[in-house]
């Protein structure tokens, strides 16, 4: 159960992509700041081992964001179970290191289809309630890929920088009903992505390369990742709007 008491005491906290990794960081940190938390997870089995690891603090559902229904159906049974959340902390992603010229059209639209229109579905459907309430805050996890370009990672750096662009706008447009948007955007991160990558010996000479850009010369902790993110749903940001705030150990300083 979520504590009665801490900074997010009373807040529902919706986190896509949030069984594991980054997500799964923030879904733990939110409910030890006394928040409500509900993660969505791609897979079944994903979001049972969440709910099992958590030993039932967690509400956890499998719900593909790439799919338009299934986003608004899975909104629907976290809005029942815990309340509208004022929280949205999107997440969810996925990528492959690789060359362009390799790719397939069918990659491309999953890695559009997750990382930019999984994000677009989440917040038609959690940003209706937080204007009737007259409040509350989104998180986009982005990717410094999308603001400086990344090799091996140009379709996904498409659609982050789509991603930044979205929160941007949606900041102007959302700030009248004081419903703040920002973005998170991690370097190269020790998560299951960086893992799947790391077996394509090709893909870890590209990784490899990464890090040696890295002043600070490592890989970031998905514990690092999630306190931007809590900051930026905290009212310690209540007046950020619109920003990006890299977590990458100072492979961009823009």
């Amino acid at each position: 159960m979520a504590l009665t008491g801490g900074e997010f005491a009373h807040q529902v906290v919706l986190i896509t992509g949030g069984s594991r990794g980054i997500g799964w960081a923030a879904a733990t940190r939110f409910l030890a700041e006394g928040a409500r938390v509900a993660v969505w997870a791609l897979h079944p089995e994903s979001a049972a081992a969440a709910r099992a690891a958590s030993h039932g603090a967690i509400w956890a559902d499998a719900v593909d964001v790439a799919d338009p229904d299934a986003v608004t159906a899975g909104y629907a049974r976290v809005a029942e179970a815990l309340g509208p959340p004022s929280i949205l902390v999107n997440n969810a992603g996925y990528t492959l290191t690789s060359r362009f010229l390799e790719e397939t059209r069918e990659y491309w639209e999953q890695v559009i289809g997750t990382n930019l229109w999984g994000v677009i579905h989440c917040c038609r459907a959690a940003l209706p309630a937080m204007v009737e309430r007259g409040g509350g805050a989104v998180v986009n996890v982005v990717s410094d890929a999308g603001r400086v370009g990344m090799a091996g990672e140009a379709v996904y750096a498409a659609a982050k920088g789509g991603v930044i662009a979205l929160s941007r706008s949606l900041a102007q447009e959302m700030a009248r009903h004081r419903i703040r948007i920002n973005c998170v955007s991690p370097g190269p991160t020790r998560t299951h992505i960086l893992e799947v990558n790391s077996q394509d010996p090709d893909a870890q000479r590209l990784i490899d390369k990464m890090i040696q850009r890295i002043p600070l010369r490592r890989v970031a902790e998905p514990e690092e990742v999630a306190e931007a993110i809590l900051f930026f749903a905290s009212p310690r940001a209540s007046h950020i709007t619109g920003q990006v705030l890299s977590v990458s150990g100072g492979l961009t300083m823009v």
